[in-house]
């Protein structure tokens, strides 16, 4: 935050470090990868895709679903769905892959309507699509 904090009142220059870190950020991805390099991969995504749920940041979250996932869930259902219950922590246990998916233990920490502080384990499964690692929506 500290290095943000510099760049206050100066718009170009915190989105000129913003586009940096995020080119370092990027990353192809493809079945051939090595396992190591997909979990890496898959780590990265999850904890981005965990923090925009906790931050309610809810287009963000979507733009980590598959196109599969996005194919039979609107971003407006997916919105409505995943508002319902506000997520204040999400943690990452482990993650391993294996050819074209990858397969990620996690913990969402939530707020119900009864009781605070509820953690839900959460086996999630991710898929690589166009050169990256995106989340498969689980269908209730």
């Amino acid at each position: 935050m500290r290095v943000f904090g510099r760049f206050a009142g100066r718009p170009a220059a915190l989105l000129a470090v913003a586009a940096l870190l995020g080119a370092c950020a990027t990353t192809s991805v493809s079945t051939s990868s090595s396992p190591e390099a997909r979990r890496a991969a898959v780590l990265a995504r999850a904890d981005a895709r965990g923090a925009a749920l906790v931050k309610g940041d809810l287009d963000a979250a979507y733009a980590f679903l598959s196109e599969g996932s996005k194919a039979v869930i609107t971003l407006d259902i997916f919105k409505r769905r995943m508002s319902v219950v506000p997520f204040t922590a999400y943690r990452i246990d482990d993650a391993a892959c294996e050819a074209e998916r990858c397969t990620v233990h996690s913990k969402l920490t939530y707020d119900h309507r009864v009781m605070k502080g509820v953690t839900t384990p959460i086996t999630e499964t991710w898929v690589v699509e166009r050169g990256d690692l995106f989340f498969v929506f689980p269908q209730l």
